[in-house]
C-alpha cells in the first residue's frame, strides 16, 4: 500500500473516466490527491484552473463514498509554481511531496492510466521518475477522452450520460460548448 497516490492532469474537463481512476487509486494508498495541472507541461489551453479545481471538488465529494482511502483534489500544482518557472511536471511534483512529507520516494505513486504509462521514459526527467517512485497504473474501464468530451460539445451533439462525472451538471460542459475545442491544445 502506497501512503500517497498523486492523479495529476488537466481535468479539461473531467469525466467518468477520471472518477473510476480515483475509485481505484483509493484502493492501493492511504491517500489520493487529485491535482489539476495549473500550467501544463505541453502548453495545453484549459479552462480555469480555479473553475477545473472546483468540478473535481464535487467529483470527489460524490465518489468517496465509494473510496477505500481518503480522496482530496489539491491546489499542490499552484503552491508548487510559486517557486518554480515555466509548467510543472511529473517529477517536480512527487519531488516536493517526498521532500515535504520526508517520504521515501517509493511510498508515493504517479496514477496514470495505460495510455500514459508507456510514455512515462519520455517525461521530463522521465527514468529518475521511475527510478524513485512508484507508479500506479489503473486500467481504463469507461472509455473516454477529455478530447473527445470536448470534440462532442464543440460539434453540438449531446454527451453520453456515461462519460458525465458523478458530481458533475451536465451544464458544466457548456463552457466547452460555447467555446469550441479550443480548450483541446
Amino acid at each position: 500500500m502506497f501512503e500517497l497516490a498523486v492523479y495529476g492532469g488537466a481535468f479539461n474537463p473531467p469525466h467518468a473516466g477520471h472518477a473510476q481512476v480515483m475509485i481505484e487509486a483509493s484502493n492501493q494508498a492511504r491517500r489520493v490527491l487529485i491535482a489539476p495541472s495549473f500550467r501544463h507541461p505541453y502548453g495545453k489551453q484549459m479552462v480555469d484552473y480555479d473553475v477545473r479545481l472546483n468540478w473535481l471538488e464535487s467529483i470527489v465529494e460524490h465518489v468517496q463514498p465509494l473510496c477505500y482511502a481518503e480522496v482530496r483534489a489539491s491546489r499542490v500544482e499552484q503552491v508548487v509554481a510559486r517557486g518554480v518557472e515555466g509548467a510543472i511536471y511529473s517529477y517536480t511534483l512527487l519531488a516536493h511531496f517526498a521532500d515535504s512529507l520526508a517520504l521515501d520516494g517509493k511510498r508515493i505513486a504517479l496514477v496514470v492510466g495505460e495510455d500514459v504509462a508507456d510514455l512515462l521514459p519520455t517525461f521530463y526527467r522521465g527514468q529518475e521518475l521511475l527510478e524513485r517512485f512508484s507508479i500506479l497504473r489503473v486500467s481504463e474501464k469507461i472509455h473516454v477522452r477529455s478530447t473527445s468530451v470536448r470534440e462532442r460539445l464543440a460539434l453540438g451533439k449531446p454527451l453520453p450520460s456515461h462519460w458525465i462525472a458523478p458530481g458533475m451538471n451536465p451544464l458544466n460542459y457548456d463552457l466547452y460548448a460555447n467555446h469550441g475545442n479550443r480548450h483541446a491544445h
